[in-house]
């Protein structure tokens, strides 16, 4: 017998009650039990556009976006004495503790079919956190700070990687216990990667480059040498490196590297505005540069700026 004489009601009886109620009471709602997450979903009463996760040391945040409608924020937080509160708008519960269930439950109702963000601070203390993406939804973005890769590579590897389609991740130098575990992540298939490296710009070298599996790959606060750079694009005119890859950038702290850079490429200088030419990511080539083919006929322009290089690969 359930304490709530709303869940007594038939289905069509608790419509115009759930209609009456706000997106934050409808998803606190769900926290009750299953049954009442059940029939919030099952009404389809909320249609947000993005359900974004971010993880922080002691709390983790629930945002809701929706096109014409306020968004809407819960939180979970750890007081004292490993109590959680969580927090919608003016109302706290107090002692409620967490689980991964809260979370599915509130994705669930919302009736969305993907996290559109989940950034990822600390590591979760919560021991069933990564059990939230179980079910396989995907995820658009995913942001990664260091302090959260350490003692989590493996579980982020096998559990959020194979769902994700961008990646964004800030590392330094003690992030990583082994250059292996960078490898298992630029290892990829994803449609992008944007790498931040705070500190100590050497700790990525043309051998984890080589490893790189995503479609656009941009390195922030990462240099690589000119040497390195054209052996790069050695290997890829001989397609033995990612054949995926088809944007590239990377900071260059060298002042002279273009020609070091080039050196027996076979380039082809190509003037700006004199080609029009489109890559599957949606980059129109009007920007000039210098052109390399691969075997298989593919080409790739090369361009410089005052400090990087951008690579190109056309359709």
């Amino acid at each position: 017998m359930t304490p709530f004489p709303l869940l007594s009601l038939p289905r069509l009886a608790q419509i115009p009650v759930f209609q009456c109620m706000k997106d934050n009471e409808i998803l606190a709602f769900c926290h009750v039990s299953k049954r009442t997450s059940s029939v919030a979903k099952c009404l389809k009463l909320m249609s947000p556009k993005y359900f974004v996760l971010k993880q922080h040391a002691l709390s983790m945040e629930i945002i809701l976006n929706f096109v014409r409608r306020p968004t809407v924020r819960f939180c979970y937080r750890k007081e004292s004495k490993n109590s959680v509160t969580f927090h919608t708008g003016t109302t706290a519960w107090t002692n409620i503790g967490f689980s991964g269930e809260w979370i599915k439950r509130m994705f669930d109702v919302s009736n969305c079919d993907k996290f559109e963000t989940v950034m990822l601070h600390k590591p979760p203390e919560s021991d069933d956190f990564f059990s939230i993406f179980s079910d396989h939804a995907r995820i658009e973005n995913l942001i990664l700070l260091s302090g959260f890769i350490n003692s989590s590579v493996n579980q982020v590897v096998e559990t959020l990687l194979p769902i994700t389609s961008n990646i964004e991740f800030f590392f330094s130098k003690d992030s990583f216990k082994a250059s292996e575990d960078l490898r298992k992540i630029l290892i990829q298939e994803v449609d992008s990667m944007e790498i931040h490296i705070r500190g100590h710009p050497s700790y990525f070298n043309l051998s984890d480059l080589l490893t790189s599996n995503a479609v656009k790959l941009v390195l922030r606060g990462v240099t690589l040498t000119p040497k390195e750079l054209n052996e790069f694009f050695k290997m890829w005119k001989e397609n033995k490196c990612n054949p995926r890859l088809e944007y590239l950038t990377v900071l260059l702290y060298d002042v002279n590297f273009e020609d070091a850079i080039l050196s027996g490429l076979d380039s082809v200088r190509v003037p700006e505005g004199s080609l029009l030419r489109y890559s599957n990511s949606g980059y129109s080539d009007n920007i000039g540069g210098f052109d390399i083919k691969r075997i298989d006929g593919k080409i790739g322009t090369i361009k410089f700026g005052l400090n990087f290089v951008n690579f190109y690969v056309w359709s």
